[in-house]
């Protein structure tokens, strides 16, 4: 197994808990292509980018061209200064592409990675402290680079200027990133691939299955991409664009989404190969 490290240099949680990750490992300074800065333990490849973390559609060709997967370290900025801990993949499902990515296209998802994270994070929060000021969740899918071939998941600290400059932030993020790289392989035997559909951008019943079942959820398609036009195809790109192989199955929240919407997941996710579960 070998993953890489993403971060832009521009990104003061980013590049906070990249650094911190790098201290943990004691990772020694490398070249990464077209990298600001790089560093390297083993066979993970830790990098920064002058660009934007949503505008890295380099991913493919660096930090790591060989790596398996590539998490990305960011800021998550909310409106409401909510402050989180977040987990989610890249991928617009709808023509909005102003975060950057292709409109209507979405990520490679890495289902097992994401809830390696997500567990990472509530555990390692609650040893830092942070859990008591920051909620950890999923997020809906949205924003870029969407682009790659290999797997992107994000791992996000928010969500103010105040928590993206806070060193237990960053600490907490390397220690689950690490955390979670010992975790994976069993995860990785145990859990069953599913895609999200329904739901708020912070889908709560999606992050509590993420937490608590055998369930590894890849890409989640909220219910405002319903109203905003998403279409069948991405429906079944939620399915189908998942690593190692598509997911099994759709977990649907039935009561966010009206009787067309559900109708409409449906038929995407049989077409796909999968089964719909209504939670």
């Amino acid at each position: 197994m070998r993953l890489a490290v993403a971060y832009s240099t521009g990104d003061p949680a980013g590049r906070g808990a990249a650094q911190a990750l790098a201290r943990l490992l004691s990772a020694k300074p490398a070249h990464c292509p077209m990298a600001v800065e790089c560093f390297r333990h083993e066979d993970l490849a830790i990098a920064g980018f002058k660009a934007e973390a949503v505008k890295l559609e380099i991913l493919d060709a660096t930090p790591d061209p060989q790596a398996e997967a590539v998490i990305v370290l960011s800021k998550h900025r909310a409106e409401s200064g909510r402050k989180s801990l977040t987990v989610h993949h890249p991928g617009n499902p709808t023509s909005d592409n102003s975060l950057g990515g292709r409109p209507r296209e979405l990520a490679v998802a890495y289902p097992a990675l994401a809830k390696a994270l997500l567990i990472s994070l509530a555990r390692v929060s609650r040893e830092t402290g942070l859990a008591e000021t920051h909620e950890v969740t999923l997020e809906a899918t949205h924003h870029g680079p969407t682009s790659q071939s290999k797997p992107v998941v994000f791992a996000e600290l928010g969500s103010t200027e105040e928590d993206w400059r806070n060193p237990r932030g960053w600490e907490t993020l390397a220690l689950a990133v690490e955390t979670a790289l010992d975790m994976l392989p069993r995860i990785k035997r145990g859990c069953t691939p599913a895609a999200g559909f329904g739901g708020t951008h912070y889908v709560p019943k999606h992050t509590k299955l993420q937490l608590e079942s055998s369930y590894c959820i890849g890409h989640a398609i909220p219910r405002y991409a319903f109203d905003r036009g998403t279409t069948a195809e991405v429906l079944r790109d939620a399915v189908l664009k998942s690593y190692p192989g598509r997911a099994e199955v759709a977990l649907v929240e039935k009561k966010s989404l009206k009787s067309p919407q559900r109708r409409m997941v449906e038929k995407a996710v049989e077409a796909a190969g999968a089964r719909v579960e209504y939670i």
